[in-house]
Order: C-alpha cells, then sequence, then structure tokens
C-alpha cells in the first residue's frame, strides 16, 4: 500500500500478545503471498471493524439496518395491498352473484 494517501498518524499502544498476534497474520499473510507490514494489517482491521459498527453512518452494518427496516415497511404495505385486494374481489363475486 502506498502510505502517500495517509496523511494522518496515529500512535496506538500494543499488548505483547497483540504484537505477537500481529506478527502472526503479517507473517501467514506474507506466506500467501499477500507481504504486508503491521500498519497496513491493522488499517485493515480498523476498516473492518468500521464496516460492521451498525451505528456509524455509511457501514455496510448500518446500511443493511436500513435495508431491512425498508423492507419491512414494503412488506407491511404489500399486507395492506392484498388485504384490500381481497375485499375488493370479495365484494365484486358478492355483485355478481346478484
Amino acid at each position: 500500500m502506498s502510505s502517500s494517501k495517509y496523511t494522518e498518524r496515529l500512535s496506538v499502544g500494543f499488548t505483547l500478545d497483540q504484537v505477537r498476534r500481529l506478527d502472526e497474520v503479517v507473517r501467514v499473510r506474507a506466506r500467501k503471498g499477500q507481504p504486508l507490514s503491521k500498519a497496513d494489517v491493522v488499517r485493515d482491521a480498523v476498516e473492518f471493524y468500521f464496516l460492521h459498527q451498525d451505528d456509524l453512518p455509511g457501514s455496510r452494518k448500518a446500511i443493511a439496518k436500513a435495508v431491512e427496516g425498508k423492507i419491512a415497511e414494503v412488506d407491511a404495505k404489500v399486507e395492506h395491498l392484498d388485504t384490500k385486494v381481497t375485499e375488493f374481489i370479495g365484494w365484486l363475486e358478492a355483485r355478481i352473484r346478484r
């Protein structure tokens, strides 16, 4: 990854165990042909975290939650329309029988 697109710097402390796990992720990815630095892995982890927050506008989870809400609204409207059409058909059939 090019560091020129990263304009902000942040210092973060890690436990020894977190650094060991981070090193292991870097080693595994390097074996798979994806050589990345620790900073790249941390950036990927932060991005993954952001995408899965339902209270963060624009995250996948927030978008999915909004879409689920819209689907529920459409379901309710379709159900209402189905009831109205069924009532109308019943009314028409009753008039035809007369």
